[in-house]
């Protein structure tokens, strides 16, 4: 990617290209911020205590709403 360059002098194939690759450079990003917050949870988790069983207090917890009825 070059960002001195026209996008009006590109070809259609490269204009793809580009648009490509920053799309992937996007995914990578998303795919390595979802990793690190899922280490970081793990991490919480098996620091909390010998048996793996306890919980920190301050790990996010979310429990789905219960059906009225």
């Amino acid at each position: 990617m070059d960002p001195t360059r026209n996008p009006e002098t590109m070809t259609i194939v490269e204009r793809r290209a580009e648009i490509a690759s920053i799309l992937a450079q996007g995914l990578v990003r998303s795919v390595r911020v979802a990793r690190s917050r899922t280490s970081l949870a793990f991490q919480k988790v098996s620091e909390a205590g010998e048996s793996g069983l306890d919980l920190p207090g301050d790990l996010p917890l979310s429990v789905a709403p219960r059906p009225a009825g």
